[in-house]
């Protein structure tokens, strides 16, 4: 996974305005993996959850999604699979071909499960969310960080019941140990 562009938890909140009611009163001075860390610590895990899918890249936001789904997730159906894989690959190979194909399985979905926000998150990360070509319209900058939280929420909290915290704790970790971060 790539370098933070961020150095405090503040600037990820700042940067991404809908995370606010989600650390209204904390100090968001420190670095951000030491802020997940003291959320982790405190078994604030959903915080935990939607900082990690904000301030990572949108390419690593995902990736790290579509391996927790796989590491931490439980099986899915064939059809589940397939948005898994759309998203899987667009992670290998970020072109816009393959960030399309996400979009639109995305947009026929329903938005149902999980592997379906992790394509949705992949389609939502640049390139042209409208049908007009000549007319393009880029996703707003909060889409992927939304989709890769709401997947997060979808496969954890609906599935995993008295478990889920200490899942979706151990895939924060994940993500924390495969940042090169120094701090």
């Amino acid at each position: 996974m790539a370098n933070l562009r961020f150095s405090t938890a503040q600037q990820v909140v700042d940067a991404f305005p809908i995370l606010k009611d989600d650390f209204k009163g904390d100090d968001l001075q420190s670095h951000p993996v030491e802020f997940v860390r003291r959320l982790l610590a405190t078994e604030k895990v959903q915080g935990a959850v939607a900082l990690c899918a904000f301030m990572l890249p949108r390419r690593d936001a995902v990736r790290w999604l579509c391996e927790s789904l796989r590491k931490y997730g439980n099986a899915f159906p064939e059809s589940e699979e397939a948005y898994l894989k759309l998203a899987e690959n667009w992670v290998q190979n970020p072109i816009e071909k393959n960030r399309s194909a996400n979009l639109n399985a995305a947009m026929t979905s329903g938005f149902k499960t999980a592997p379906a926000w992790a394509a949705a998150a992949a389609g939502w990360s640049g390139g042209n969310v409208g049908n007009d070509p000549e007319k393009p319209v880029p996703p707003p900058p909060h889409l992927t960080g939304q989709a890769v939280k709401v997947g997060f929420i979808m496969s954890y909290w609906n599935v995993f019941g008295d478990t889920r915290e200490l899942r979706a704790a151990e895939a924060v970790r994940h993500a924390l140990e495969s940042l090169q971060v120094t701090i």
